[in-house]
């Protein structure tokens, strides 16, 4: 029993460091954050990294016989507006509004907003003036080479994220038409503040041929959109 009661009293001498030790040691430790009500876990926002931006600017529609009427006459004004967020610094994802007008060449007279174009008959038909109005809603993947290579450094005004996606685009003029629509892009960002960044969208967008109402046996149409905007960041 002497014996039982020697040894428990070296044990418990020799656990009392260690103990105490562990006590302080950081690895051991978890620091949970509460909000005002301290009953609740805070929880990270969702609308963290998430962004808004807004952009207008000219397009040019690519379609059969576009290329007949002159290249000015068929600049339209384009509208963006679009809603994101950054999962991470260099992955993105964005839901974007685009649209307003396009402007070509008709030869079957669909869409037709003028009169015919002087001095350009094709295969013995003449042509005239085209506008449709439309719209496009569409997702793109976005990849932040700039934070890929540097790192998020601070110091860095600008931004380069190529992108990626896929849509759907109607035709609101009649007779109605809607097609899938598929988007590659760069977006050059400058950053005003913390919160603002001034952006530079240049975009094309690859359509079913037939989109404007016109079919000529092409793969598909082409559009070519640049958008000067603003993206405020929460």
């Amino acid at each position: 029993m002497k014996k039982k009661t020697i040894f428990t009293a070296l044990l418990f001498m020799a656990a009392t460091p260690i103990l105490a030790h562990n006590d302080g040691m950081e690895c051991f430790s978890e620091t949970v954050e509460y909000n005002n009500n301290e009953s609740n876990i805070e929880t990270k926002n969702f609308w963290n990294n998430c962004f808004v931006s807004v952009g207008a600017g000219p397009q040019v529609y690519f379609g059969d016989h576009d290329r007949q009427r002159k290249f000015g006459e068929r600049i339209s004004p384009a509208l963006d507006i679009a809603l994101g967020k950054w999962f991470t610094p260099v992955i993105g994802v964005r839901l974007m509004y685009s649209g307003l007008s396009a402007k070509g060449a008709t030869q079957n007279g669909a869409y037709q907003s003028g009169g015919p174009i002087s001095g350009k008959p094709w295969h013995g038909y003449w042509l005239s003036e085209q506008k449709f109005k439309y719209f496009d809603f569409h997702v793109d993947a976005m990849f932040n080479v700039t934070n890929l290579f540097w790192r998020e450094n601070d110091d860095c005004i600008y931004d380069l994220s190529p992108y990626a996606g896929i849509g759907v685009a109607r035709v609101t003029d009649k007779p109605k038409n809607v097609n899938v629509i598929g988007h590659l892009g760069l977006m050059n960002s400058f950053r005003i503040n913390e919160d603002i960044d001034v952006n530079l969208d240049l975009r094309s967008a690859f359509i079913n041929d037939g989109f404007d109402g016109e079919t000529g046996g092409r793969g598909s149409d082409f559009m070519l959109t640049l958008s000067l905007g603003l993206t405020y960041k929460f």
